[in-house]
């Protein structure tokens, strides 16, 4: 038996089949990637130094900040932010579609210190390719992102605490503070942390609702 859809009470949509992303102007968006076939290559050397150089180039073309992010070895977390919705929607698609053709091209450079990563990891490098028309396709992401819309400090405060606290509940780390690859220290200390955040967060926009009564949302 399939279990039940959950319903995120920003956005009441479903997150089964029927999807679809929101996009707010000044809203804190929450993200979520995952690599296909749930591989756990993101936390290989070279694949993350690929990830963090375009998700940063990104938030440079776009002008987006990162509000908050955790990177596990086979998905991520990211709370972002801009004055447009659509600009968060071009940090995404940017992001993904340049890291999935750079790191095709790592892959494919048969590095034999990566293939003994994946040997000792059991990542299944064939998970990443598909027959299309006859055709081989490179797939390095699951599916499309998942992305939300959040207009509460409340809700935005619980969101870092649940992507901080991801290594922890995987017993990856005890503490937030000993995984490196997340905003913790930024918010605890204020160390350098492996993507660049907004020292400076603007407030937060509700969604105002328009004359039918929905909130003003970008598809």
């Amino acid at each position: 038996m399939d279990p039940p859809r959950r319903r995120h009470p920003d956005t009441q949509m479903t997150m089964g089949e029927n999807w679809k992303n929101h996009y707010v102007d000044y809203a804190v968006h929450h993200f979520t990637g995952t690599v296909h076939g749930w591989q756990p290559a993101l936390l290989y050397p070279d694949i993350l130094s690929i990830f963090e150089e375009e998700f940063i180039r990104m938030t440079k073309r776009w002008s987006v900040d990162i509000i908050g992010f955790v990177i596990m070895p086979e998905h991520f977390h990211m709370l972002l932010q801009s004055n447009h919705g659509k600009n968060v929607m071009r940090f995404i698609q940017g992001g993904r579609r340049y890291m999935s053709g750079r790191v095709r091209k790592f892959i494919e450079s048969n590095n034999n210190s990566f293939r003994s990563f994946c040997f000792s990891n059991d990542i299944d490098l064939s998970a990443f390719y598909s027959k299309t028309g006859g055709k081989s396709a490179f797939r390095f992401w699951k599916e499309k992102p998942r992305v939300f819309p959040l207009s509460k400090e409340v809700d935005i405060k619980r969101k870092l605490d649940y992507i901080h606290n991801n290594p922890v509940r995987r017993g990856l780390v005890r503490s937030p503070g000993e995984w490196e690859y997340s905003s913790f220290r930024f918010y605890a200390n204020e160390q350098p942390v492996r993507l660049i955040l907004s020292h400076k967060r603007q407030d937060v926009a509700p969604l105002h609702p328009d004359a039918s009564g929905r909130s003003r949302l970008i598809y």
